[in-house]
C-alpha cells in the first residue's frame, strides 16, 4: 500500500526558514551599521586632524609685537600638560581642542590635542607637535603674518570646512579623484566627497559670466619606499593642508582612479616592486597660502622620513631635504612714494596667498607634480643628502631615463614661491612682488648681507659674443634668484665685455653666531664659455661685500664640459677628479659635484679619460672613464660611493 506524497513545507521546515532569514538579515544589517560606524570615524578623524593642524600653523603664524625672547616666552607661555581647552562644533562630532607648549633649549615645544566622542560612545584623539623657535622681529619675512593689516589676506584662503550632506537629487561634475563638484545656486561652490560636504568655496559663482571660480589645486605623488617601509600601507599614509583645506588620496587601476579609503589594501606600485605610489589633490580657495605636508596613522616618529627635492640636481638649493611639509607663499614688498619699505636695511616683505583656480604643478607650464617619498631611516639621519645615500629616491625604479633618482627630476623643496604668476590680487598702490622669493618666508633671516663683483667675458666684440655675455649670470649657493645684473654686458675695452651683478645673501642666526658661509657661482653657455674660475667662497661673512668678487677668466671657445653629481652612503665625498690630454677639473666645495672641461679645436674631437678620487670607500663602476672621438657640448656623469662594491 503506498503513502500519499505530501506537497509544501511543514510547520518545523518553515521556522527553520525563518530562523536562518532572520539570522542572515540581523548579520547584514549589523555589517552596514558597523560600515556606517567606520565611515563616520573616519570623517570626524580627519576633521579632528584637520583642527589640529590649523591650530598648529596659528601658533606657527602668529608673531605679533614679539620684539623680545623675553616677550616671545611670555606670549608662548609653558603649560602643564595639555590645556587652553577650546570647544569646536564640527561637521562630524563636537571636539575640544587643547594645546601644549614646553621649552626645549631656544624654543617651544608645540603640542595640539583634538579629543571627541565617536559613534559608540568612545573617547577618542589625535595628536600634533610642532616645533618653535625665537627670530627677532627686525626680519623680513614674517610681517606677513600680522593680521592688523587689511591689505594682506589672512592664510585661510575664501573657503571654509563644509557642513551638511548631498543633498540626494543634487547635481554635481565630478572630480575624477573621488570629489565632486556641487553648486546649490547659494553662489558658493561646494566640494563633497562621500555625499558629505567638506569644503566650500565662498562666492565663487557669483561672476559676471555665470560661471564659478574653481578651487585652488596642488596636485602631487606620494611614493611608499618598499626598501625601508614594507609594512606602510598606503591607507595610513595621509595627505594634510592647513587651515581650511581638504586633500584627496586616489590610485589608478586599469584607467580608473579609485579613492583610497580605510578598506584600501593595494595600490599601484612601480615595474619591480620598489615603490608603492597613490596621487593626491589638496583643495583649497584663493588667498590661501600654508602647508601642504604627511602625517601617518598614529602620528610620524623619529624614524619616519619624508624626502622632497631634486636628487638629480647640480645645485645645492634644489637638492634633497627631509621634510614632512612643504610650504607655499608668495612675497610682496611694502611701498611707500614709489620706494621700497625697509627695516635696518632689509626689504619689508609680507607673505601673500595663491590666486583663484590656480593649479600647481601648472597644466600649462613643464613642472613636476608636488611628489612625496616615504621612507624610514635612523632617527639622526635628517640630512637630505640621506634620502639618496640610504636609497629613499633613488632605488631601481627611480631611475627611469638612464640617470639615478630622475624619476624625481625637478621635484620641488620644502618651499615654494608663488611670485611667478601664481600671487593672489593685491592693492598695487601699496604692494609689489618680484617674480621670484629672496629666501623662505616661513623660515626667515635675521640680516642679510650684499655681495657684488663684476662678469667679465674676453672675446671678439660682435653680436653672437655679446648674446653670450648677456647670457652669463651668477647665483649663490643659497638660491637660483638672489642675484640681479645691475649693468648689463657692455663693451670693456677692445678684449671683451663686462657686466656688474649683486647678489643678497641671508644669515639664519643659530643663536651664538651671525655671519654668512656660502659660495657664489658664474652660470653660462659651458659649450662656447670657459671660465677658469667658476665659483667663489665665502667663510663667515659678516658685512656687505661688493668689490673684488670678480668672475674675469672667461673666453669663448669650443668646449667639452663633463659635470655630474655624487651621491654616497655615510661621509664619503669626492676627493679631486683629473681630465687628461689638456681637460682640467674642479671639485665643488662640499664635494658632492665636479666639473671638467677641455678645449676642442676647430675641426677636431677630444679624446682622453676622467679620473676620480672619492675621501673614502669605492667609486661604482670604477674610479677611470675612457672617452673617444668627443666633440664640444655640455655631457653628464655622475658618481655613486659606497663601502664595498656589492652595494653598488
Amino acid at each position: 500500500m503506498f503513502k500519499q506524497k505530501q506537497l509544501g513545507f511543514g510547520l518545523v521546515e518553515v521556522l527553520v526558514t525563518l530562523g536562518v532569514l532572520t539570522v542572515g538579515v540581523l548579520g547584514v544589517s549589523t555589517l552596514h551599521s558597523a560600515v556606517t560606524r567606520q565611515s563616520l570615524d573616519n570623517k570626524a578623524r580627519n576633521e579632528a586632524l584637520m583642527i589640529a593642524q590649523s591650530r598648529i600653523e596659528t601658533l606657527r603664524n602668529f608673531t605679533g609685537d614679539v620684539d623680545t625672547l623675553t616677550e616671545f616666552n611670555t606670549t608662548y607661555a609653558n603649560t602643564t600638560g595639555y590645556a587652553n581647552s577650546f570647544d569646536v562644533e564640527g561637521v562630524n562630532a563636537s571636539f575640544t581642542r587643547t594645546e601644549s607648549i614646553s621649552t626645549n633649549g631656544g624654543a617651544k615645544n608645540l603640542g595640539v590635542q583634538v579629543a571627541w566622542t565617536d559613534v559608540n560612545g568612545d573617547a577618542k584623539n589625535v595628536q600634533l607637535n610642532s616645533e618653535l623657535a625665537f627670530i627677532s622681529p627686525r626680519s623680513a619675512g614674517d610681517s606677513g603674518r600680522m593680521s592688523v593689516d587689511p591689505l594682506v589676506d589672512a592664510p585661510t584662503g575664501r573657503a571654509k570646512l563644509g557642513e551638511g550632506e548631498l543633498p540626494e537629487d543634487a547635481e554635481v561634475e565630478e572630480n575624477g579623484d573621488g570629489t565632486s563638484l556641487y553648486n546649490d545656486n547659494s553662489g558658493d561652490l561646494k566640494l563633497v566627497s562621500d555625499d558629505t560636504i567638506v569644503l566650500t568655496l565662498l562666492e565663487a559663482c557669483q561672476t559676471e559670466s555665470g560661471e564659478c571660480i574653481d578651487f585652488v589645486k596642488i596636485k602631487g605623488t606620494v611614493y611608499i619606499d618598499k626598501g625601508s617601509q614594507s609594512s606602510l600601507a598606503a591607507k595610513d599614509v595621509n595627505v594634510i593642508a592647513s587651515d581650511a583645506a581638504y586633500c584627496a588620496r586616489y590610485y589608478n587601476s586599469s584607467g580608473t582612479n579609485i579613492p583610497i579609503t580605510d578598506d584600501t589594501t593595494t595600490v599601484s606600485s612601480t615595474a619591480n616592486g620598489h615603490y608603492d605610489y597613490f596621487h593626491y589633490t589638496c583643495y583649497l580657495g584663493g588667498g590661501w597660502h600654508g602647508n601642504v605636508g604627511i602625517l601617518l596613522s598614529g602620528g610620524n616618529t623619529d624614524r619616519d622620513k619624508f624626502c622632497i627635492g631634486d636628487p638629480t640636481s647640480e645645485e645645492a638649493y634644489a637638492d634633497p631635504v627631509v621634510a614632512a611639509r612643504r610650504v607655499y607663499r608668495g612675497m610682496l614688498y611694502k611701498k611707500d612714494g614709489g620706494s621700497r619699505v625697509q627695516r635696518e636695511g632689509m626689504d619689508l616683505y609680507f607673505s601673500q596667498g595663491i590666486g583663484d583656480s590656480v593649479e600647481l604643478p601648472d597644466p600649462n607650464a613643464s613642472q613636476h607634480s608636488h611628489d612625496f617619498v616615504v621612507g624610514s631611516m635612523n632617527a639622526n639621519d635628517n640630512d637630505g643628502s640621506y634620502c639618496e645615500s640610504e636609497g629613499l629616491m633613488t632605488r631601481g625604479d627611480a631611475n627611469v631615463s638612464g640617470e639615478s633618482g630622475d624619476l624625481f627630476a625637478d621635484v620641488p623643496t620644502d618651499f615654494v614661491c608663488l611670485n611667478d604668476g601664481y600671487l593672489d590680487t593685491y592693492d598695487a598702490d601699496v604692494y609689489g612682488n618680484d617674480s621670484s622669493c629672496p629666501f623662505d618666508p616661513s623660515n626667515p633671516p635675521s640680516t642679510s648681507y650684499t655681495i657684488g663683483g663684476d662678469i667679465r667675458l674676453d672675446a671678439a666684440q660682435n653680436e653672437d659674443n655679446l648674446k653670450l655675455a648677456l647670457g652669463m649670470y651668477p647665483v649663490t649657493s643659497d638660491g637660483a634668484n638672489n642675484c640681479k645684473i645691475t649693468t648689463d654686458a657692455a663693451e670693456y675695452g677692445t678684449s671683451g665685455y663686462q657686466s656688474t651683478y649683486q647678489c643678497r645673501v641671508y644669515v639664519w642666526i643659530d643663536g651664538t653666531e651671525d655671519y654668512w658661509n656660502g659660495s657664489v657661482k658664474v652660470k653660462y653657455d659651458a659649450s662656447q664659455v670657459n671660465c677658469t674660475e667658476t665659483e667663489l667662497a665665502f667663510a663667515d661673512l659678516s658685512s656687505d661685500d661688493n668689490s673684488g668678487n670678480d668672475f674675469t677668466t672667461c673666453s669663448t671657445g669650443s668646449y667639452a664640459v663633463y659635470t655630474g653629481t655624487v651621491s654616497s652612503t655615510g661621509s664619503r665625498k669626492l676627493q679631486s677628479a683629473a681630465m687628461s690630454n689638456g681637460g682640467a677639473c674642479t671639485v665643488a666645495s662640499d664635494k658632492l659635484s665636479y666639473s671638467c672641461t677641455v678645449t676642442i679645436s676647430a675641426g677636431s674631437t677630444w679624446e682622453g679619460t676622467l679620473t676620480f678620487a672619492p675621501t673614502a670607500g669605492i667609486i661604482c663602476n670604477g674610479n677611470t672613464y675612457t672617452f673617444s672621438n668627443v666633440a664640444g657640448g655640455n655631457y653628464t656623469r655622475d658618481l655613486k660611493i659606497v663601502a664595498r662594491t656589492r652595494d653598488c
